[in-house]
């Protein structure tokens, strides 16, 4: 539907009309209607009224949910302190206390989204991490399970009809994720074209974005070579016997990313070669311009195609995941279970160590307290801890950023949104992090060759790879299968990054906003002198 004043008319008459048939006293729906239409008017206002917009009525479980999604970008005027409003911020937080309703707003994948629900007499217990937790639960209970069977038994299970299920279905992940890493590239860098010709400072932020990553992938790893000492460092007393052997284990390595057969890159699963065919395809099109727009809308339409594809894979997901855990426990459950607990240590301590970095950066460098600096984007860390999605926090980022960090709208506008997309640095940590616990796992080594491979990889996986333990298990599997690490890891991978994830979020968010407080100190000192 349309944002014309008939259409708001008629969705909030539907709207009241599905409230007569709930428990909700008539006093919340009126407020629900009011708040919905005001909301329904701003955006109409901040849009225009070709705009459109879908109205979702559910009951689940007794609930009933009413959803306004408007795609666009993020606008919360709930919390709208124009003074052209009729209804102050204060006034519309008012209405939202009610004794049988909520209303809440958030921003997913595009899209505005005003949720209304009326609430039950009792509150459900929420556990950290939601199904995925309750199946890893499940996994270690089949597992303590199958344990109690002879061992000969306990064999023919995983070996003979766990392993051949896992390996077809991890097949299957990355035959599509291959086409999605490529495809994911090239709009990418058919998307940044714009961005980056904007001007100079584009083309600054995402050098930026790569600096941030590329020094965190690094740092990353040399904290994790203490936790998991897998990195060969061992040199003979002869610089020509391995040293040399070391470079030409380089050389070697820049000469094998460039393919020699296009389609063999993709049925031997190289993603390094599969990735620079992907930078390379993506700038030719940059280059051509204007004389291939239809590729790119075909780039474009293709990229939504392998999604749709992917998310139809990804269900396979939480099966991957549970004959995973089933397998790692039953192989080795002990040494399994502190290799898991050194993972999550690891993760933790460069979280909190990086974001601390970046805070000591911007108080020793601007002379403002940590603490003060936390107390404005608090509000924004609150939201990312308990929601543990960066995507979620992002209204209420952006609106610290303006409001308490004094940042320029029209620059936090262009940086806040592109640097959760472009700069995922906790992402980065996860996948290096991963790969040396899976290295450990698998008892193989880490050449100084594959230390860049792995750098690499990690910073053009935290870009083009989807997000969710669906996106980590993929990747995971794709960055495993090119150094051939064993892929009986990433059950042990999944449940440190259940444990992991809301810090992973607060952290990214807290990088992110110390980066820009330095960008935009920096852009004034440039503009002054």
């Amino acid at each position: 539907m349309k944002l014309t004043n008939q259409n708001i008319e008629d969705t909030v008459e539907k709207i009241q009309k599905f409230f007569e048939t709930t428990k909700i006293t008539r006093k919340d729906a009126i407020r629900v209607c009011l708040l919905l239409e005001e909301s329904l008017i701003r955006y109409q206002e901040k849009f225009g009224e070709d705009y459109d917009f879908n109205l979702v009525i559910k009951k689940w479980f007794g609930t009933p949910k009413i959803f306004i999604k408007i795609k666009g970008k993020p606008y919360n005027p709930l919390d709208d302190e124009s003074e052209e409003q009729i209804f102050s911020a204060r006034i519309m937080q008012n209405l939202l206390s009610y004794e049988k309703a909520e209303v809440i707003y958030r921003y997913e994948n595009g899209y505005n989204e005003i949720a209304a629900f009326s609430t039950k007499d009792f509150r459900n217990f929420k556990i950290p991490g939601g199904a995925i937790t309750i199946l890893i639960f499940s996994s270690f209970l089949t597992a303590f399970i199958i344990s109690q069977f002879p061992q000969q038994a306990q064999d023919i299970i995983v070996f003979d009809v766990v392993t051949p299920i896992l390996n077809t279905l991890i097949g299957t992940l990355i035959a599509v994720n291959l086409p999605l890493i490529f495809i994911s590239i090239v709009a990418s860098i058919c998307s940044i074209e714009d961005i980056a010709m904007l001007n100079e400072l584009g083309t600054k932020i995402l050098l930026r974005f790569m600096a941030i990553m590329f020094s965190i992938s690094f740092l990353s790893i040399f904290v994790c070579s203490l936790f998991f000492p897998v990195i060969n460092f061992e040199f003979e007393e002869t610089f020509l016997s391995n040293n040399l052997f070391e470079l030409r284990q380089l050389f070697n390595l820049i000469l094998s990313i460039f393919p020699q057969d296009i389609f063999k890159a993709f049925i031997d699963k190289n993603i390094l070669q599969v990735m620079v065919l992907a930078f390379i395809t993506g700038i030719c099109v940059t280059m051509l311009g204007n004389r291939v727009v239809e590729f790119k809308n075909l780039i474009m339409n293709l990229k939504q195609i392998i999604f749709k594809i992917v998310g139809m894979v990804f269900k396979l997901i939480p099966i991957i995941i549970f004959l995973f855990i089933v397998k790692t426990i039953l192989m080795d459950p002990s040494e399994e279970i502190f290799g898991v607990w050194k993972l999550i240590a690891a993760k933790y301590i460069l979280f909190l160590s990086i974001a601390l970095i970046m805070l000591l950066m911007i108080s020793l460098k601007y002379d403002i307290k940590i603490l003060d600096f936390l107390k404005k984007i608090y509000p924004a860390i609150v939201i990312s801890f308990k929601t543990a999605s960066g995507i979620a926090s992002l209204p209420k980022n952006l609106e610290v950023c303006k409001k308490e960090l004094k940042i320029e709208e029209s620059l936090c506008d262009f940086y806040v949104p592109l640097s959760h997309t472009l700069c995922s640095s906790t992402m980065v940590i996860g996948i290096v992090v991963n790969t040396f616990f899976a290295a450990e796992f698998s008892g193989a080594e880490i050449s100084i060759a594959q230390i860049f491979i792995i750098a690499f990889l990690a910073v053009q996986f935290a870009i083009s790879a989807v997000g969710g333990n669906g996106g980590m298990v993929a990747t995971m599997s794709l960055l495993l299968t090119q150094l051939e690490f064993s892929l009986d890891s990433i059950g042990p991978i999944t449940v440190a990054d259940i444990v992991t994830v809301n810090i992973s979020i607060v952290a990214a968010l807290i990088i992110r906003d110390c980066d820009l407080f330095d960008l935009s100190h920096t852009i004034k000192l440039s503009t002054e002198k």
